[in-house]
């Protein structure tokens, strides 16, 4: 047990070392990007998110209409097919 704690330990730290050089290398490359790339963040982060629209009581109750007489068509359509065979 001990063995398996050391070797997840020594995992851990191995991939924590990658993780700083991935980080290096990306800092590196953004900042041979310029200016640019941190303009087009700050739009992107300062930029609101879209609020969902909300229906209305009147929305649903169309809607709710619209179902039922959908289903009202299909049970229809479907009584007709059983009167037919």
């Amino acid at each position: 047990m001990a063995d398996n704690r050391q070797l997840i330990e020594w995992a851990i730290k191995g991939l924590e070392s990658e993780r700083q050089e991935i980080d290096a290398e990306l800092a590196s490359l953004r900042k041979s990007l310029g200016s640019r790339a941190g303009v087009k963040a700050a739009a992107v982060a300062a930029t609101p998110a879209k609020r969902r629209r909300r229906l209305g009581a009147a929305g649903r109750k169309k809607i709710s209409e619209a179902k039922k007489a959908w289903w009202a068509k299909q049970k229809q359509a479907l009584a007709g097919r059983k009167k037919a065979k």
